[in-house]
């Protein structure tokens, strides 16, 4: 207010000198130099002044809506960290589709300290590649005992064909100390989660489908939500499998969820593929932070199944009533002893899919990666023959 008001009565005063000025110097032939540059000063004076007062703003900041200062576009699609409102939607929507209501996703991490989130956190983001994604994979003691199933997934990564670098982008998840403590001893990126039920122990070879063996597999899917909703896109993949190519390659981002298959029909958006989540790509957005949490509060439903089977019995709720595009990769690349893909020079990753109990699929496991070693030994031109298979022979599980 005082620098306008100042503004106006500096420039109607030059004005009236600069008017008296030309007034005095009316019967004059001619203005002499003092008139002419005064006149001059004046006129670029007045100039100044009005631009400065016209472009004046508050001396106070405007008030900011809450989104703005967060540093978030209204209409953003981010996904942050959950919150207690986040969570309440995502049960919301859970218990609208299913008639259950779905639990807080951060139920499974209410034991932890907020040093043990702020730890996760950070892992994830020395983990995550460039685009955010995180490689996860999880294991109880006896999975990760030396020789054991982690020992062979890390070996696949070191014989594979330029996958070594994905190491380091590999999440693991421990189930138990024993395992916490086998991880930090050959990895880098190791968590640690608390199991769902109090006193549940998840550190044996926990035979398939028995009630321990459910709540180890249903364990670890409220941690991969956790994941998506701090932002990081998130490729799961079982222990039991190995990695000898780029698996990302067969992966669009055009789907919503990218799943391996134990029986694939040729069309990768054909709901009517057998999934197998053991490798699986979710991006993080809003709709699958929703799918994750239904997928969840689905267990009710399938009280006695793991989280494979009842993915299968909801796919396609989730496609049609979350709008969620899910599409399903080529058995012959990303591959598995269900439908075992045979042509080498095509094979990206092999699960040990159609096999029971640790001992067997470690031997076949095992095995497989030493079929592996047989192929690149051999010259480039005789690999591109495609001669160059599995051997089935004393084979447990491979057929």
């Amino acid at each position: 207010m005082r620098v306008g008001r100042l503004a106006t009565i500096t420039s109607s005063s030059i004005i009236s000198l600069a008017a008296d000025m030309m007034a005095t110097s009316k019967n004059s032939q001619s203005l002499s130099p003092l008139v002419v540059f005064l006149l001059g000063a004046a006129s670029a004076t007045v100039l100044l002044l009005f631009v400065l007062t016209a472009t004046a703003r508050p001396a106070w900041p405007a008030l900011e809506t809450g989104l703005q200062r967060s540093g978030e576009a209204p209409g953003s699609g981010s996904v942050r960290c959950s919150t207690p409102r986040a969570n309440g939607t995502v049960a919301v929507a859970a218990e609208q589709h299913t008639g259950v209501r779905a639990p807080p996703a951060n139920e499974a991490a209410a034991s932890e300290s907020d040093d043990d989130a702020d730890e996760f956190a950070r892992m994830l983001r020395r983990a995550a590649m460039e685009d955010r994604t995180v490689i996860m994979t999880s294991v109880n003691e006896a999975w990760a005992a030396p020789g054991s199933l982690l020992d062979s997934f890390l070996e696949s990564f070191r014989v594979g064909e330029n996958v070594s670098h994905f190491v380091k982008h590999i999440v693991v998840v421990a189930m138990d100390d024993g395992a916490f403590r086998r991880c930090q001893a050959v990895h880098p990126h190791c968590h640690l989660l608390r199991p769902e039920k109090e006193g549940l122990d998840l550190s044996g070879a926990k035979s398939y489908m028995t009630k321990d063996y459910l709540d180890l597999v249903w364990s670890k899917l409220r941690l991969q939500q956790r994941i998506l909703e701090l932002g990081y896109n998130l490729l799961f993949t079982d222990v039991d499998l190995a990695w000898f190519r780029n698996p990302l390659v067969h992966i669009t981002m055009a789907a919503d969820i990218t799943t391996s298959s134990d029986f694939y029909f040729g069309n990768p958006d054909d709901l009517g593929n057998f999934p197998n989540t053991g490798f699986i790509y979710v991006k993080s957005t809003a709709r699958n932070v929703r799918a994750m949490a239904y997928w969840h509060a689905a267990r009710r439903r399938f009280p006695e199944n793991h989280d494979q089977f009842v993915f299968n019995e909801i796919k396609r709720e989730l496609a049609d009533r979350m709008g969620v595009r899910i599409r399903f990769i080529d058995a012959a690349t990303v591959s598995g002893f269900c439908q075992l893909g045979r042509d080498l020079n095509r094979i990206a990753t092999v699960h040990m899919t159609c096999c029971v109990g640790l001992e067997n699929k470690l031997f076949d496991l095992k095995r497989v990666i030493v079929d592996w070693k047989r192929y690149m030994a051999r010259p480039l031109w005789e690999r591109q023959m495609g001669k160059i298979g599995w051997t089935f022979e004393g084979g447990r599980c491979i057929h």
